[in-house]
Parts: structure tokens; C-alpha cells; sequence
């Protein structure tokens, strides 16, 4: 009866062990990798291990810890220890829809007319039209401008005569004057009527809840720890990181070449959408198949950035255009419903907003691979005044 005893707690004192080792590294889950001969003689054993490595990862981040169920009774936020409060530069009421120096917009309504100015980084975004739609989506208007030899553009435009109360800003680029053009800035950009007659940059519904969000005391600790799918201990995450940013002195250059990277060797799933199998979301998986969706792309950022102390939370929400929605509406300025995830990156002493699904335009459709036109960064250092035209911020993922 004493041996029986003795061998339960040896098993379950290894099962704790064998789980711990687990949370920790990524030695099962890329089981096949740290013992290659033991893969090429046996790689069903190697597949296995992998597997029950996932799913024990996914267990084990379900446990809360005995902070979070002592919050969780007395219906608290989880308190954050002083001294790992990451404090928050916000930059309020700016113009500008990003902050990325080399290539941004800024637009700012004064009465009857608008101010579009900004920078672009490359020679086929140089042509640029500005169209106003009214409420049933009619084109009223369209202008075109150009950057000069420095990238740089600003153009002051009459906002079109309407008797309707709200007029949509969208803004196309092209390498010329004439010919094939392509969406900017697009479903962002509202102007409402003031009582004055005069026009007025709308501000977003979901403004003030992201607001209250992006400013609450977050974790540095959390934004760098590793997670079953947020793996900044792997060694084929972790050289890439370091290959990608070798050289590069400050964490927002950093953080830039990681968001470069993600858009350009990345490909947004869209077939996996309708399908049966579910897209891959662990960082290690999706580095071998190239291809994710939204939260397989916050995922990888979050895992590169880590993996070279970089805080980065992945932030789940919900965005507007994911489905066949436009607008704002009562139901989804108050939802809970979670449909998109994208990133908070810490440096500079503050949260930089990155959304690398939005800024990537490779697509897998139809079985095949297809490359778009270069990375964008409108939602690399995302403005959260403008960001909050389509995203909702509903939580900040600790267990992913």
C-alpha cells in the first residue's frame, strides 16, 4: 500500500515537473528538432510529442494563477506591482493617423475646407487622390496631388457642397498621375456637419472605451513572458529576431524591421476563413507555413519581440470590415465580441500601437500564394484617435 502511495506522488511530482519544463521551453513541442536523429528514425513518436505539447501548453495556460482567482473574487483588476508599470507617453490630439516618420498622413478639417499632408516612402505612392462620398456612398468629389521629390505632400481642398450631415475622406495612391490606383487611407476618415455649417473631423464612438484601455497600468513582465503560442525561447524565433535587427541600436527601429519583416514574408490566410482546418497561431508553426490570420500575425510579433526583451502585448478586439460591417453601430460600439488581434509594442516609454495583418497584403487565396503590392504602415505606430475609427480594444491577452 506505501509503494503504491510512493508511486503516485513520484508520477504526479514528474507530471508537475514534466508540465513546468513545458510552460518554460520549447523542448516537446519541437521535439524532433533538439533530438534529429531520433526524427528521422521515428517521427510519428517525434509528431506526438509535439502534440501532447500543444495541448498540455494550452491546459496549463488555462490554471490561474492564485493573484488572478483572489481578483477574480473580489471582481478586481489584477493589481500590477509598482515598479513593472509600464508609464504611457500618449500623444493626444494629433492630426496625424500614425506616427512612423518615414511615411504617414495627417488631416485637419478647418470649416469648409481640409488640409491633407503627410509623407510617403516610396516612388509608386507618389500620385495621390482624395475623394469625399456622401451618406449613400456617392462619389461628391475627387482631387488629385502629388508628393514632391522629398516624398512630401500637402494639399489644402473645399470640402464639396452636401446637404447631408456626415461626408466620408478616402485617399488613393499611384506611381502616376493617371491609371491603376489603390486604397490609403479607406472607411477611416469622417467628417460631421458643425451647427455652424462648417466641417468638423468626426470622432469615434469607441474612442473613449480604447482610451480607458490603452491608458491602464500594464505589465512589463507580462509583455515579455513566453505563453504556448508566444514562444520567444525558440531558437528558430529568437535568430530570426536577432538576424533581423542586428545593428539596429533603438527598440522602435527594432520593432519596425520586425513589422517589415512579419508584411512582407507573412500571407493572411483568407482561404482558411471558409475552411474546415483551423490556421496554425503558434509562433513555431507559423514561421514553417508562412501563412495566419490575424492572430497568428500578433502572435509572431509578439513572440519576435519578446524573444529580444522587447514588451509586446497581443490585444484582442474588435475591428470594423472584418465582416460586412462599416460602421459603428449600438450593438458593436458595446460588444464583447472579439473578431481581430494585433499588437501593443513597449519602447520609447510608450505603447506603440502595431496592427501587421492590416499593413501586409500577401493573401493565400484559392490554394496559392499570392504576393501584393509592399508593405503599408498605417498601422505601424497607429494614432489610437484615428486607430479607433475601425478597432475596438476589448482585452489584453495574458494566456494565448
Amino acid at each position: 500500500m506505501k509503494f503504491l502511495k510512493r508511486l503516485t506522488a513520484a508520477l504526479v511530482l514528474l507530471a508537475v515537473v514534466l508540465a513546468v519544463v513545458n510552460a518554460k521551453t520549447d523542448l516537446f513541442l519541437n521535439f524532433g528538432e533538439y533530438f534529429p536523429a531520433l526524427r528521422e528514425k521515428a517521427p510519428k513518436i517525434c509528431d506526438t510529442v509535439s502534440r501532447s505539447s500543444e495541448r498540455l501548453a494550452e491546459l496549463t495556460d488555462l490554471i490561474p494563477s492564485f493573484a488572478e482567482i483572489k481578483a477574480f473574487i473580489k471582481q478586481e483588476e489584477l493589481p500590477v506591482d509598482p515598479s513593472d508599470v509600464a508609464t504611457n507617453a500618449y500623444i493626444e490630439n494629433s492630426p496625424m493617423l500614425s506616427f512612423y516618420p518615414k511615411e504617414n498622413i495627417g488631416i485637419i478639417a478647418e470649416y469648409d475646407t481640409v488640409e491633407i499632408f503627410g509623407i510617403v516612402s516610396r516612388r509608386n505612392k507618389a500620385h495621390l487622390i482624395a475623394e469625399f462620398t456622401d451618406e449613400s456612398g456617392e462619389t461628391l468629389e475627387q482631387t488629385g496631388f502629388a508628393a514632391n521629390a522629398d516624398g512630401e505632400f500637402d494639399k489644402r481642398i473645399t470640402i464639396p457642397d452636401t446637404e447631408d450631415l456626415s461626408l466620408k475622406l478616402a485617399v488613393y495612391t499611384g506611381s502616376k498621375a493617371y491609371g491603376q490606383f489603390e486604397s490609403w487611407v479607406y472607411n477611416y476618415v469622417k467628417l460631421d456637419k458643425t451647427p455652424d455649417g462648417g466641417w468638423e473631423l468626426a470622432q469615434s464612438s469607441v474612442f473613449n472605451n480604447n482610451k480607458l484601455m490603452y491608458e491602464k497600468e500594464k505589465s512589463i513582465k507580462d509583455a515579455l513572458k513566453r505563453t504556448a503560442s508566444i514562444q520567444p525561447d525558440s531558437e528558430a524565433i529568437s535568430s530570426i529576431a536577432i538576424q533581423l535587427t542586428d545593428g539596429i541600436e533603438s527598440d522602435y527601429d527594432k520593432a519596425l524591421a520586425i513589422h517589415d519583416w512579419i508584411c512582407t514574408y507573412m500571407y493572411y490566410d483568407v482561404d482558411s476563413l471558409s475552411g474546415e482546418e483551423s490556421p496554425p497561431y503558434y509562433a513555431s508553426d507559423i514561421i514553417k507555413t508562412q501563412k495566419a490570420v490575424c492572430l497568428g500575425f500578433a502572435t509572431l510579433m509578439a513572440s519576435l519581440c519578446r524573444s529580444i526583451d522587447i514588451p509586446c502585448n497581443v490585444v484582442s478586439g474588435y475591428a470594423l470590415g472584418v465582416g460586412e460591417d462599416t460602421e459603428w453601430t449600438d450593438e458593436t460600439v458595446v460588444t464583447e465580441e472579439q473578431n481581430h488581434a494585433w499588437n501593443e509594442v513597449y519602447v520609447d516609454g510608450r505603447w506603440v500601437i502595431v496592427d501587421t495583418t492590416w499593413d501586409c497584403t500577401n493573401r493565400v487565396e484559392n490554394g496559392e500564394m499570392v504576393r501584393g503590392s509592399g508593405v503599408s504602415h498605417l498601422y505601424f505606430d497607429a494614432n489610437l484617435q484615428s486607430f479607433s475609427a475601425n478597432h475596438k480594444i476589448i482585452e489584453y491577452s495574458k494566456r494565448r
